[in-house]
């Protein structure tokens, strides 16, 4: 199921991104629907968990994460550790640049990041 592409890394054609479910405000339709009411970080860690172990489940192998989807990256390293994923059996594609100031408060300003420097 992996992508042919110039290097070895495992870039399944469709990945998973944990934008809407790193942080607890995502801008996003419905996500009152989706989240429900607890968004606390255990709650939102336990429902990354469920969709990454879906996904993997399913033969995705590529994850996209970043420092301004709030603690996607943290969700992200606990759910590979507690599975046991050996390194490079994924590939996990994050970014720079932004950073997350929205420190998990629902009630936040919209725009939950900013530029970093």
């Amino acid at each position: 199921m992996t992508a042919k592409t110039r290097n070895p890394l495992p870039v399944t054609p469709l990945g998973v991104g944990l934008a809407a479910l790193g942080r607890p405000a995502y801008i996003t339709l419905g996500r009152e629907e989706d989240l429900g009411a607890d968004r606390g970080i255990a709650a939102l860690r336990v429902r990354s968990w469920a969709v990454l172990d879906a996904a993997w489940a399913a033969g995705v192998r590529y994850f996209d994460v970043a420092r301004s989807y709030g603690r996607a990256e943290e969700f992200l390293a606990g759910w590979l550790r507690e599975r046991a994923i050996a390194p490079g059996a994924v590939t996990v594609g994050s970014k720079w640049g932004y950073a997350y100031v929205g420190d998990w408060r629902t009630d936040a300003e919209r725009r939950a990041w900013r530029t970093a420097g």
